[in-house]
Parts: structure tokens; C-alpha cells; sequence
């Protein structure tokens, strides 16, 4: 119920706090379930993937009000599983750089500043969307939009400078 009142006390006017807690009673179960799906072993992250969801439509809210209502569950349903999808995506671009890579060495700081400069040694294709990704922390949306591409081209060339940047790594004596 805290959680709740939070979201209430941010909408502006008591029509729009009557009009989130319509949507709030006919979609959150339908947004958990589906946050379930995604986390099946993990209720915090069920939890915090709908709140995050509920964050997105107060932010939005008067954009989401002017969706049709019989597609309003629908786009909720999508929000929840977009939140649901960037929190696996954040959990997965921490492990490899971090762990992977950096992990390894005693001198982390020695071993970012190795990292960073062969990145930037890289070929220009790569080395932008590697930048963007591990230094600058940005999105494949982020990228994209950037750059000017799509978000397939942006996955594909992140996936192949990791790997020349793995290749990298192992040639300069660093166990991957």
C-alpha cells in the first residue's frame, strides 16, 4: 500500500489519481504475472521490475491516458516486460567486463585504464559502440540513436569488438 500512495502522490490532480488507480486495479496482477515470467526464481526482481513499470506510466501518464483503453493493458503489459528485459540486460553488461575481464587482475585500476586504451586502439566501427557500451555505460537504444543505426547493427558490432577485444586481452597475457 506505501508503494502505491507514492505513485498516487505523484500525479498532479485527483482525476489523474482516480484514472492510475483504474489502471492500477485492472492491470497489476496481469503485470506481475507477466514479471513472473521473466524472474521465475527471483520475487525481488518481479518487484522491482513492476515498480519500475509503474514509475514509466506516471511518467507518461498523460500520453498512456490517450491510448485507446482496450489497448491500454496491452501497452502496460509491454512496459512491464521492457523493465523486466533492460534489468537482465544491466545484470549481463556488468558481469562480463567486470568479472570476465577486469576480475581477474589484482590492479583493477592498472587493468581498466589497459582495457580502456585497447578499446581505443580498436577500429573505428568498434571502438565507438565499445566506448559508448563499457565506458560511457550506454544502452543499445542509447547507441543507436547516437550513431545514427539500428539496434541489430548496434548489437552485432558490440558482440564482435568483445570478441576482438577478448582476442585482445588474451594476446597481452590477461586470462579470460
Amino acid at each position: 500500500m506505501g508503494k502505491l500512495l507514492i505513485f498516487l502522490s505523484m500525479l498532479e490532480s485527483d482525476e489523474d489519481r482516480e484514472a492510475f488507480m483504474e489502471l492500477y486495479n485492472l492491470y497489476s496482477n496481469s503485470m506481475i504475472l507477466v514479471a513472473q515470467k521473466i524472474f521465475s526464481q527471483n520475487s525481488s526482481f518481479v518487484e522491482d521490475a513492476v515498480q519500475n513499470a509503474w514509475v514509466r506510466v506516471i511518467e507518461n501518464f498523460s500520453k498512456i491516458m490517450e491510448i485507446s483503453c482496450n489497448k491500454r493493458g496491452a501497452y502496460l503489459v509491454i512496459i512491464v516486460r521492457n523493465e523486466a528485459i533492460s534489468m537482465i540486460r544491466k545484470q549481463k553488461k556488468e558481469l562480463p567486463l567486470d568479472e570476465a575481464i577486469i576480475g581477474k587482475e589484482t590492479d583493477m585500476e592498472c587493468n581498466q585504464q589497459s582495457i580502456f586504451e585497447l578499446i581505443h586502439s580498436m577500429s573505428p566501427v568498434y571502438r565507438a559502440v565499445l566506448e559508448m557500451r563499457f565506458v560511457e555505460e550506454c544502452s543499445t537504444r542509447e547507441i543507436a540513436n547516437r550513431l545514427h543505426l539500428k539496434e541489430s547493427t548496434v548489437n552485432t558490432r558490440i558482440h564482435r569488438g568483445r570478441s576482438l577485444l577478448i582476442k585482445k586481452l588474451k594476446e597481452e597475457g590477461y586470462s579470460i
